[in-house]
């Protein structure tokens, strides 16, 4: 049952993922993008940096990604006056305005996605994906500290 879960879980992503992907299309956003203008819209005035931990991607993914954003008009980069190096992020109007456009799509999406569950049924499901999250984030924290290999050995030790 265990694999089955986390199957499960990654069907579920992979829907969602389809389902975003395709109406982020219809708005001049590519795969993914919109994940960053939530974020920026969040948090104004996010720093690359940040953004990035935040979306547990590389710094490089970010900067591709903000760069396409400026591009396209969504959003600006200002630089920081305490740290010259870093760019602080905020959402233009247009990105404002896509933003509202999201809030929508994430409201129906929950609305899709969650309609056979009882309030106390979400309620116990994200108890259980806080749980799940959390020895991901475990996992995922000890590889960035460069522990790759530990995680190569102790897969290469399970007995099927």
């Amino acid at each position: 049952m265990d694999k089955e879960i986390l199957r499960e879980i990654g069907q579920i992503y992979r829907s969602v993922n389809s389902f975003s992907d395709y109406v982020m299309k219809s708005i001049n956003l590519e795969k993914g993008q919109y994940q960053f203008l939530v974020r920026i819209k969040e948090n104004p005035g996010i720093n690359q940096k940040t953004l990035s931990s935040l979306l547990l991607v590389d710094k490089t993914t970010t900067a591709k990604a903000v760069n396409k954003l400026v591009i396209k008009g969504y959003i600006d980069k200002e630089v920081d006056v305490i740290d010259k190096r870093n760019f602080n992020l905020y959402l233009t109007e247009k990105g404002k305005k896509t933003c509202v456009f999201l809030d929508k799509e994430e409201k129906f999406g929950i609305g899709v996605f969650l309609k056979k569950l009882t309030e106390e049924q979400k309620a116990v499901l994200m108890e259980q994906l806080l749980a799940i999250s959390d020895s991901s984030m475990e996992m995922y924290a000890e590889l960035n500290q460069n522990n790759k290999e530990h995680y190569i050995d102790l897969i290469n030790k399970v007995e099927l």
